[in-house]
């Protein structure tokens, strides 16, 4: 018999498995997703009333939002010690060698990483100048600050010939020396940070300018749904560009493991830019110059109708941001830093997936012949591809968490108390209801 959906979300007691959330936490993961969201919200209303624009703008929000949950993790919840940190409670003699190594291998990651914005003419955009403006501005702090951090991890670190070691003894021309995996495994790791980077921080200053241009105005529907939906976009990304940036293993937020396939990898990409500027436009910009806007021309008719269907919008773009927000410090795309068993994911395995196809379906209305019928079908169809495009991200994360036996323990749980097995256990019920009573075998 299927159990009750109040039954909580799978919280492990072995401190061997990879949860974000552990039943010995003093703030559990919605909590922590909560602290997030007051820095942000303190964040945008000194921002707002200070009138602080652009550089120090975006670096504003990032701080806000961060510190709370790095305060958490750090002194509450004790993160360091967790087993899935890989780091001992009582730091060993310093290897000043080994942590030369490792930190020579960090800046031949990054010098690499520089190389490549360099060498592809697509980081010479603008949009991706807020991020280069930031990276001028703190690469010394962060260079200076990177030895001690490298130092305190790995006097404490149980295997300390990690990623940053291989990529070291390779700068330094010791291949023989080299686990080839370990350094795979670190340039994948680098390889997610340093495409998603770039993207995240100029899409944060790209919202928060939205953002700061609207403020706060309710005095009709329309600018009620612009706040709204500034507000959410503007939450999500900065909970994304956060988890970017703080992989740390001192929070438990480190990468555990980068997705090894092309296939998972193409899925991803194609959803992001540059790649999205081939795909998007084609699917998503279906009718005309309409676009995502297409809802507001057939729901004007009748205002009742309009705002419903607009607040039916907002509600999707608040779940996708609270599925983001559940992540904490950890977002990140392509990459497994832990398994989020709570929030939005305590009813389905892809909340954020679920609600954003959901809002492009409610906002394109292609299914509604407003143009002729052969262009609705076109664009239900075109629409319906994007569906597929996630179908696929979730096949092939699907197939790279399950190598976590968290993961697998939490599908085992999600397969008994989701949403979907409610929904059949309902139906079964129904069918069973309205059936006539079997005869009992003579």
């Amino acid at each position: 018999m299927t159990k009750e959906f109040s039954e909580k979300p799978p919280a492990c007691d072995r401190n061997d498995l990879s949860f974000t959330g552990r039943k010995d936490d003093a703030i559990g993961p919605q909590g922590m997703a909560l602290a997030g969201f007051i820095g942000f919200f303190g964040a945008w209303l000194l921002t707002w009333r200070l009138e602080i624009k652009g550089d120090w703008l975006p670096v504003l929000f990032f701080i806000l939002t961060a510190l709370p949950m790095v305060a958490i993790s750090v002194f509450f919840n004790r993160t360091h010690r967790r087993l899935t940190a890989g780091l001992n409670e009582s730091p060993g003699t310093i290897d000043w060698p080994r942590c030369g190594i490792k930190y020579l291998g960090f800046l031949g990651t990054v010098t690499a990483l520089a190389f490549l914005y360099w060498l592809f003419p697509e980081y010479r955009r603008p949009y991706y100048q807020p991020f280069f403006d930031l990276a001028v501005r703190f690469l010394a702090p962060l260079l200076i600050l990177a030895l001690p951090y490298i130092v305190w991890v790995d006097r404490r670190m149980r295997e300390p010939e990690d990623g940053y070691w291989q990529m070291g003894l390779f700068v330094l021309g010791r291949w023989g020396g080299v686990n080839w995996k370990l350094l795979g495994d670190h340039a994948l790791a680098w390889g997610v940070k340093g495409f998603f980077l770039p993207i995240m921080i100029g899409g944060s200053v790209k919202h928060l300018v939205k953002l700061h241009a609207c403020g706060l105005n309710f005095s009709s529907f329309e600018h009620f749904y612009k706040t709204g939906d500034n507000f959410v976009m503007s939450l999500d990304i900065i909970f994304a560009t956060v988890g970017y940036i703080f992989t740390f293993r001192i929070l438990d937020s480190h990468i555990r493991s980068a997705e090894p396939t092309v296939l998972g990898w193409a899925a991803a990409l194609f959803c992001y830019l540059p790649f999205s500027r081939c795909l998007w436009p084609v699917l998503l910009t279906i009718h005309g110059s309409q676009g995502h806007n297409a809802w507001r021309y057939v729901m004007s008719w009748h205002p009742l109708v309009y705002i419903s269907w607009g607040f039916a919008i907002l509600v999707c773009h608040a779940f996708f941001a609270w599925a983001t927000c559940s992540f904490g410090c950890r977002f990140s795309n392509l990459t497994n830093r832990g398994i989020v068993a709570d929030g939005p994911y305590r009813y389905c395995k892809h909340p954020a997936y679920l609600a954003k196809n959901l809002a492009w379906w409610l906002m394109s209305v292609p299914f509604l012949a407003y143009g002729t019928w052969q262009q609705s079908l076109q664009a239900t169809l075109l629409l319906g591809v994007t569906g597929l495009v996630y179908v696929l991200r979730a096949y092939t994360e699907e197939r790279h968490l399950k190598k976590d036996p968290a993961y697998r323990v939490y599908c085992d749980w999600i397969d008994e108390n989701g949403v979907w097995s409610q929904i059949k256990a309902a139906l079964r019920r129904l069918g069973e209801w309205g059936s006539p009573p079997r005869r009992a075998a003579e």
